[in-house]
């Protein structure tokens, strides 16, 4: 009911985030080098695997990141 309202980013069954972190993770990836793996992705959003991935596949299906092969991604441009 809360991810329905807005008052938390559901991003996968199990993980929610705040309202924005959606945005704020595309701000700090937008200052790594690009493309950049996953492992840097999560040092640089300063969380773990179990938050990092569904965070990036969110990215991904939303059209922000782009997933390139090996383990690579990239923001899409605007």
């Amino acid at each position: 009911a809360a991810a329905r309202a807005g008052l938390l980013l559901r991003i996968a069954d199990l993980i929610v985030l705040a309202p924005g972190a959606d945005k704020e993770a595309a701000r700090v990836l937008a200052e790594l080098p690009q493309p950049f793996t996953t492992s840097q992705a999560r040092q640089a959003l300063a969380t773990s695997r179990r938050v990092a991935i569904p965070l990036l596949e969110y990215l991904d299906r939303a059209r922000v990141t782009e997933r390139l092969p090996g383990d690579l991604r990239r923001l899409r441009p605007r």
